[in-house]
C-alpha cells in the first residue's frame, strides 16, 4: 500500500507538512467549535478528544483481510524495492485475518531490508512467495503441552 491508496494513509513527522496537517487535524475544528459555542476551553478539549479516539481506534483488534497471493504480492515488491514508503511496516504489523498468513508475517522479521543483502535470505523469501502462490499455507496445530492451570 502506499501514502494514497489502500485503506491506510500515513503522515510523516519528519516534514513541515506532516505538523502542518496534524495541526489542521488538531486545531481547526477546535477554532470552530471554541468560535460556535463561545469557550476557549474547547480549543483544549477537543484536540484531547480527537487524540482520545485514534488511541481508541488504533488499539481496535483490526485484521487486513488479504489472500495468499496478494500477502505473495507484498513480499514480491519487498523482494524486488518497489514497495512504497511504509509498505514493508504495513505488511509486517498490521495482523492478519487468517492465522496461517498471520504466522507466516510474523515470522517476516528476518527479512528486513538490510538482511536481504544475502543471498541466502533473497532465496528464502523467493521460496516462500513461491509456496504462497502455488496455496501451500502452514497448518496451524494447538499446542497440547500448555496446561493453562489444569493439574
Amino acid at each position: 500500500m502506499s501514502t494514497l491508496e489502500g485503506d491506510s494513509m500515513h503522515v510523516n513527522l519528519s516534514t513541515w507538512r506532516g505538523w502542518a496537517i496534524t495541526f489542521v487535524v488538531l486545531f481547526v475544528p477546535a477554532f470552530f467549535v471554541a468560535y460556535f459555542l463561545h469557550s476557549a476551553k474547547w480549543i483544549i478539549l477537543v484536540p484531547l478528544v480527537i487524540i482520545a479516539i485514534a488511541v481508541i481506534v488504533a488499539a481496535l483488534p483490526i485484521k487486513r483481510a488479504v489472500t495468499p497471493d496478494q500477502f505473495a504480492d507484498e513480499l514480491e515488491a519487498h523482494l524486488l524495492g518497489t514497495e512504497g514508503a511504509w509498505d514493508w511496516d504495513d505488511t509486517t504489523s498490521v495482523a492478519i485475518a487468517d492465522p496461517r498468513l498471520d504466522m507466516i508475517r510474523r515470522q517476516l522479521f528476518a527479512f528486513d531490508s538490510a538482511s536481504l543483502k544475502s543471498e541466502k535470505d533473497r532465496t528464502k523469501l523467493k521460496g516462500l512467495i513461491e509456496m504462497l502462490r502455488r496455496g501451500e499455507l502452514p497448518e496451524i496445530i494447538p499446542p497440547t503441552h500448555l496446561t493453562y492451570g489444569d493439574k
